[in-house]
């Protein structure tokens, strides 16, 4: 399509909003509009399925009952534009402005791509959607990761198997949300009102939850991690010693020793815990939100569905691990500094040989240099991640999440 034959296809659209002569509703399916602006423009009701308007300028349009089904709008800036009951069924907003945005009502479940089995889950993740208005919207399995929600209005919200970890919902208003297995790990929930919000089953590990009354909530079934002081005094004991050992570069304290030490569910969310042992631990379910975890062992531990969201993991032993649908997005992998005796600088890659990484979510994780030989990735959500020098020998990735993924110049086949 010629700029000229987008032009008028707006103007007839104009016509057929405003019910004049000549008018036409717009049929803009699957065409290539990135990085343009178009502040104010007036596509309510349009046909957009497929459109690509990925860091386009959306400021204050009216995109209201169009149909943006599977739609690319990842790090547009649509600060108050109006979404209200559109189709935006497996539409990617990656990293969009949405402040003050009105999206109430919109259809943001998955969507089954055309021709295919294949369905395509809508992105949010790391979206600003403060003071937006999303009341009534339909965002079952949609992902929220690290969304900004400040102050969003999210009256009976249908957020049911949402992934919202980490996400800012500080004084959001929930009522009567439906919010059944969503995984709220790491989420600040401080001032947020949950008045008969339905939070059945889901995760509020390392959630933050100042000031918020649960009394009249449905929290059956939900989970959360055990604090450290459920533990056993010697865990905890080892735990204080490490960290005296840390700060004290080892002329205090002793090295944390936990291999093979059953933890699971247990919160070492934000800890320091550089060069600690946890080989063949028990960690399934455990929270290392935005933990320091530079050269600990891992090896052969059970890091199954764990939370290492932000972590940094440079140089750590994960090899032969169990982390299948762990969280690890937007952690550090990569290859962690080293310092000789002789004051040569070096470096040292993580290790992840042999790791069975099925399901797990490496979203915007830092690989570069990590050792993956013959890891399992099966179903892996890779999208962003940067694998730049990674060693992928045998490694399987079949079905994984390859979006925008940053590839080694020599990548493997994808099965094996």
């Amino acid at each position: 399509m010629t700029p000229q034959e987008f032009a008028n296809a707006v103007l007839a659209h104009q016509r057929y909003v405003a019910g004049r002569p000549g008018g036409k509703r717009a049929e803009l399916r699957f065409i290539n509009l990135s990085g343009l602006r178009f502040p104010r423009i007036n596509l309510s009701g349009a046909i957009l399925s497929g459109i690509n308007l990925s860091r386009s300028t959306l400021h204050e349009a009216d995109l209201g009952f169009s149909d943006l089904f599977c739609a690319n709008l990842s790090d547009c800036d649509a600060k108050g534009a109006s979404f209200f009951r559109a189709d935006m069924r497996g539409a990617q907003l990656h990293g969009a402005k949405l402040k003050g945005a009105n999206l109430s009502e919109a259809d943001l479940r998955p969507g089954t791509l055309s021709g295919s089995d294949k369905r395509a889950f809508a992105d949010l993740s790391e979206a600003e959607m403060d003071e937006s208005k999303l009341n009534g919207a339909m965002m079952t399995e949609t992902c929220l990761a690290d969304a900004s929600l400040r102050n969003a209005e999210m009256k009976k919200v249908q957020v049911v198997r949402a992934n919202l970890s980490g996400a800012d919902l500080s004084g959001a208003n929930l009522e009567g949300a439906k919010m059944q297995q969503a995984d709220l790990a790491g989420a600040n929930l401080s001032h947020a009102n949950v008045k008969f919000a339905k939070f059945q089953g889901s995760n509020f590990k390392g959630a933050t939850l100042k000031d918020v009354d649960l009394s009249s909530a449905d929290i059956r079934d939900s989970v959360h991690a055990k604090r450290l002081d459920s533990f056993p005094l010697d865990v905890q004991a080892v735990l204080k010693d490490h960290l005296t050992w840390v700060e004290s570069a080892g002329k205090r304290g002793k090295r944390a020793e936990l291999s093979g030490v059953p933890l699971q569910d247990a919160d070492f969310a934000g800890m320091v815990l550089n060069v600690a042992n946890f080989a063949g631990a028990d960690l399934r379910g455990a929270s290392f939100v935005r933990a320091m975890l530079m050269f600990a062992d891992f090896s052969g531990a059970n890091l199954t569905e764990a939370d290492f969201s932000h972590a940094d993991l440079r140089g750590s032993n994960m090899k032969d691990a169990q982390l299948l649908n762990a969280k690890l997005r937007r952690a550090l992998l990569s290859k962690a500094p080293l310092r000789s005796e002789n004051g040569a600088a070096r470096s040292w890659p993580t290790a992840l040989a042999g790791a069975d990484l099925s399901g797990a979510d490496l979203a915007d994780c830092d690989l570069r240099g990590a050792n993956l030989e013959a890891a399992n990735l099966r179903g892996a959500n890779l999208a962003r991640a940067n694998l730049d020098g990674a060693v992928l020998t045998k490694a399987d990735l079949a079905e994984a999440n390859l979006t925008d993924t940053v590839m080694p110049s020599a990548a493997p086949s994808r099965v094996h």
